[in-house]
């Protein structure tokens, strides 16, 4: 048996029923939240029932839907995303400035960002994040930085923000006190983490509101999430640009919300800063 999934799927796909090709088109497309789908989960994204998913991955050779996922998982593994990228952008062969092409890439990325569906659900994200009893933001690896970046700048006017994030802390003890009316910003890109695909699935189970940042409203976390806001990184650079974009958006906004209560923090915290001998 091939070891690449796709292969597989390609060499049988001609002698495979409409149900079946349906499947594999949906898996070929969406690769990336296999690992992460029951097969009931699958079965309703796919609008297949459980037993010809079943049929399916036998159709494939492997013994049920659990080998399967097994081996796409494996695949996945070895797909780091934001490394593919840029070793793609390293040994790129033109000629033209890499600082303007990677500038003029982003500049392209951010420019179909914006569409009315992220402006609808960013909109209808803001009561949810600012009517919450506590905020939590959960991202790592890659996506940490865009999370550490929004959690840095709401800690300047939001007292009850947490971030979570596997290797500063024990996150169990964090979760024990989520509660209904908490609300969990997730950040998350292919290659998606468990960890934080986790955390999203127990603020799910508990209830809670949850806006995804992603690139993909198939992803993981956005299976799970009340809003996405759709941010995709930017081909060739793999650049964090779009949602560092939404994050920046979600601080000035949610800094309006009380904008005297925002103001009067901010200057405390600058005041504390200088007393302090933070700054030159």
């Amino acid at each position: 048996m091939k070891n690449n999934i796709f292969s597989i799927i390609d060499d049988k796909y001609d002698n495979l029923s409409k149900t079946h090709k349906k499947i594999a088109d949906f898996v070929k497309e969406n690769i990336h939240i296999i690992p992460f789908l029951s097969i009931k989960e699958l079965g309703g994204k796919s609008d297949a029932s459980i037993a010809s998913i079943t049929r399916f991955t036998r159709e494939l050779d492997f013994n049920g839907y659990a080998e399967f996922q097994k081996k796409v998982s494996e695949l996945v593994q070895k797909d780091v995303v934001p490394m593919k990228e840029i070793k793609s952008s390293i040994l790129s062969e033109e000629d033209n400035s890499t600082l303007k092409r990677i500038i003029d890439l982003n500049i392209g990325c951010l420019t179909s960002l914006y569409n009315d569906e992220l402006e609808k659900n960013f909109n209808e994200s803001i009561p949810m994040i600012s009517s919450s009893r506590k905020l939590y933001i959960a991202a790592s690896r890659s996506s940490y930085s865009v999370g550490y970046y929004l959690y840095f700048m709401l800690k300047g006017f939001i007292e009850d923000v947490e971030l979570l994030t596997n290797g500063t802390s024990d996150i169990s003890n964090k979760l024990s006190y989520v509660q209904d009316k908490d609300c969990l910003i997730s950040i998350s890109y292919a290659r998606y983490t468990k960890s934080t695909f986790d955390i999203t699935s127990y603020f799910h189970d508990k209830g809670c509101n949850i806006i995804a940042i992603t690139d993909s409203y198939t992803s993981p976390i956005a299976l799970k999430a009340s809003k996405v806001l759709l941010a995709k990184n930017t081909i060739g650079t793999y650049s964090f640009v779009s949602a560092m974009t939404i994050a920046n958006s979600l601080v000035t906004v949610l800094g309006k919300v009380n904008k005297e209560d925002t103001l009067r923090r901010l200057e405390k915290q600058d005041a504390i800063a200088l007393e302090s001998g933070i700054y030159l």
